[in-house]
């Protein structure tokens, strides 16, 4: 009797959990959790890079026809109808600059080391959320300025029945894209937010 105490003294008792808690504690390390994000924000990064540099040409190409259409009809318009547009247009560069700016993070990321991709990717996620917003904001401003040209060709300009017609067509089509437009934009910027929530909580857990 006094010999088993001993021995059960001398060899304190293993507890039947641990083993297993061991077992899946280390399993669970095992998981390639991180390299698995880390590649997909790499790839995220990559293909960020390629939409940013086709959406950096597709907004410098926008800006040619308003330009053209300008220089065009020139004289078909009156003072007000010039001043209306170049406003427009002055208003809109420093916005393209401003958005070809907020674009440069991912259009001419680098491959880097692994770790800064995560940063890259935030940082433009940060700003898409800006693009999506000046986007939305566009819409309805670009909806005032076409009634503000249709005032103008009703006091000044010579309004036919025809033309009347094909005016409220024009200002019809142009409301209900920009309506699905501003839907879009909108959207856009939640799914953004909401992609910028996920990777800024990555990186805590970094």
């Amino acid at each position: 009797m006094h010999n088993s105490d001993k021995e059960n003294q001398m060899n304190p008792p293993v507890s039947v959990g641990d083993e297993p808690n061991d077992g899946l504690s280390a399993l669970w390390q095992a998981q390639p959790v991180t390299a698995i994000n880390l590649s997909e924000v790499k790839a995220s990064l990559s293909s960020e890079r390629t939409k940013q540099r086709w959406y950096m040409v597709f907004d410098s190409l926008a800006f040619i026809p308003a330009i053209y259409l300008l220089v065009v009809t020139w004289e078909k318009f009156t003072f007000i109808a010039h001043a209306m547009y170049v406003f427009m247009l002055v208003t809109a560069l420093p916005l393209l600059v401003y958005q070809l700016w907020l674009r440069r993070v991912a259009a001419f990321s680098k491959d880097t080391q692994t770790a800064d991709h995560l940063t890259q990717l935030i940082k433009q996620i940060k700003n898409n959320v800006k693009i999506a917003v000046i986007t939305k904001h566009s819409t309805w401003t670009a909806v005032l300025f076409g009634y503000g040209f249709l005032v103008e060709r009703y006091f000044y300009g010579e309004l036919t029945p025809e033309k009347i017609m094909k005016m409220a067509i024009v200002m019809t089509s142009m409301s209900t894209v920009m309506l699905v437009w501003y839907v879009w934009a909108s959207k856009r910027q939640k799914r953004f937010e909401r992609q910028l929530e996920t990777l800024e909580k990555m990186a805590q857990q970094r």
